[in-house]
């Protein structure tokens, strides 16, 4: 059973309220879906500017928001540093939400389907 006051889960929902805001920007969730793509498979802040019409420092700012956020590593190699996905960080946040879904949907599967079904009904 989810326990919601208890230590452990305020700490995970802490910590994916950090994840779930920096995926909420376009440009973030552009550049996951071009890394998750294969486009890519690791970016630095000039390619990600030129790729996308951004400036530097906006590309910089949107990197390291997924970098504090553990979606992304960053590893410098020459004079540039290129950054790629943290699996290990994706791996936990993969379950986490796995997990979140797979109670909401086992408590809809346990009401009336129309309490839980998102269809709208018809005005007459």
């Amino acid at each position: 059973m989810l326990r919601i006051n208890s230590r452990s889960t305020l700490e995970a929902t802490e910590e994916m309220e950090e994840v779930l805001k920096a995926l909420a920007n376009v440009n973030r969730l552009l550049l996951i879906y071009s890394l998750a793509s294969g486009e890519v498979e690791k970016i630095s802040v000039t390619e990600m500017s030129r790729n996308m019409g951004i400036t530097q420092p906006a590309a910089s700012q949107h990197l390291k928001i997924l970098k504090n956020a553990h979606i992304l590593i960053a590893k410098k190699e020459g004079n540039y540093i290129y950054y790629r996905f943290n699996e290990r960080s994706m791996r936990k946040y993969q379950k986490r939400i796995d997990f979140l879904f797979s109670c909401a949907f086992a408590r809809c599967n346990q009401l009336e389907r129309p309490k839980c079904h998102h269809s709208e009904e018809k005005e007459e």
